[in-house]
């Protein structure tokens, strides 16, 4: 038990020397997170986090509540410091929706699925921020949503919760299939799947296993649906919001307390289009290729290219959605001209990026389903899956394998990272 705790520590100690020093996360959709509920998992770090959210009930309360009032008091407490301890390490600005018709009976579904009610709210933000815990900007609108303030931890408050960011999780519990912005009752026909539909009693299986797990932001694995079950449907779990690229962080985290590794497609969805609509192996290094033929010596930018140009249903939305991201007419058609000169056969432009979502997740679906059968614990992230390092050749024989299966005999290639 001993050394179980010294593991975590260390763990712990070693993410926080990764994300020192780091500036304020930008204020942009891909540094944002929704205030959600969360718990604390049992144990001594519970007891020390309780009487800290004691503290500031008291230091906060300045109005007279009952028993039942000051209870809830706490608990909007104890939701928005764990949810800030998690912001500190996912690097992202924490989103409370400060405006009245969101709380109202036509109001966000999820704010009242939550039980969040902004008297508290209020009170809360309103005390972090005069006393300095955390930066504030106020209320910006997005679109189709009401305004909301975005918070970040100072230093000051940094202190007082990084410590519990590995004992914060989200209960696993349904829905596990999800549908985000439904299209002709769709929501209704997902709500109304029987038990023993496959796609539901798979989910059910892969996060009925994971209770009795531990991992870094511990929560649910959903199937997410954009607008119908026919389309881009994505696995997806808490879990996939720690950063990786501008900071290491996710992949220094444990799985059981042990050390991992995320086991990828590479270039998965070119390789999908080409295996699984004109029966074409993409070789070793595809957008290298497509870089070397094109004079375009970015990886990233031409992997953003396939990517974007794969799931738009045009070229105009296509460049405009790239636009906004540094791309230019002239890199725009460069990259173009290089991709089908390699791949002549290859579909851009026709939205055939939500085909390879569904296909991608059905595939990792079935590698985590076939995990549990073994005990083995792998969680979604994106195109890749994460695993115990001891579980990294399984990983990579099932993946490789279910893939060739879904594709017919084609093959595909994989890359494994390791904590630096």
């Amino acid at each position: 038990m001993q050394r179980k705790v010294m593991i975590i520590s260390d763990n712990l100690l070693k993410l926080k020397e990764i994300i020192a020093l780091q500036s304020l996360p930008e204020d942009d959709y891909k540094h944002h997170m929704f205030l959600s509920p969360k718990t604390m998992r049992q144990g001594s770090s519970s007891l020390k986090f309780d009487q800290l959210v004691t503290l500031f009930v008291n230091q906060s309360n300045t109005k007279r509540r009952g028993p039942q009032q000051l209870a809830d008091f706490k608990w909007h407490w104890e939701v928005v410091l764990m949810s800030l301890a998690q912001s500190i390490f996912q690097r992202k600005w924490l989103l409370v929706t400060m405006d009245n018709n969101a709380y109202g009976p036509k109001g966000n579904h999820l704010i009242k699925a939550f039980g969040f009610q902004l008297t508290y709210l209020k009170d809360i933000v309103r005390y972090l921020d005069e006393v300095g815990l955390v930066s504030l900007e106020e209320g910006k609108k997005y679109k189709n949503e009401p305004s909301k303030t975005r918070l970040f931890p100072t230093d000051e408050l940094v202190i007082q919760i990084w410590e519990y960011f590995l004992d914060i999780e989200q209960e696993i519990k349904p829905p596990y299939i999800t549908i985000k912005d439904p299209a002709k009752g769709w929501h209704r026909i997902i709500n109304r799947l029987v038990k023993d539909h496959p796609e539901r009693q798979g989910m059910t299986t892969i996060n009925e296993f994971l209770k009795n797990h531990t991992w870094a932001c511990k929560g649910p694995v959903q199937l997410k649906y954009n607008t119908t079950a026919l389309e881009g449907g994505r696995l997806y779990t808490p879990y996939q919001a720690l950063p990786d690229r501008t900071s290491r962080v996710r992949i220094n985290t444990l799985i059981d307390d042990e050390p991992i590794c995320e086991v990828d497609f590479n270039a998965n969805h070119l390789r999908l289009n080409l295996a699984v609509l004109h029966s074409q192996d993409a070789g070793e290094t595809p957008y290298e290729d497509i870089g070397e033929l094109c004079k375009v010596d970015d990886r990233n930018r031409i992997k953003q290219f396939i990517t974007v140009a794969m799931g738009a249903s045009d070229e105009t939305k296509a460049f405009k959605a790239l636009n906004q991201d540094g791309f230019n007419a002239e890199l725009f058609d460069t990259i173009k001209q290089g991709t089908l000169k390699r791949y002549p056969k290859i579909n851009l432009f026709e939205g055939w990026g939500l085909s390879a979502q569904n296909l991608e997740g059905a595939i990792l679906r079935k590698v985590m389903l076939e995990g549990i059968e073994q005990g083995i614990v792998s969680l979604p992230v994106h195109d890749a899956i994460a695993v115990k390092q001891g579980d990294a050749e399984w990983a990579k024989e099932a993946m490789s394998r279910l893939w060739s299966d879904e594709t017919l005999g084609c093959k595909t290639r994989l890359k494994v990272d390791y904590p630096n």
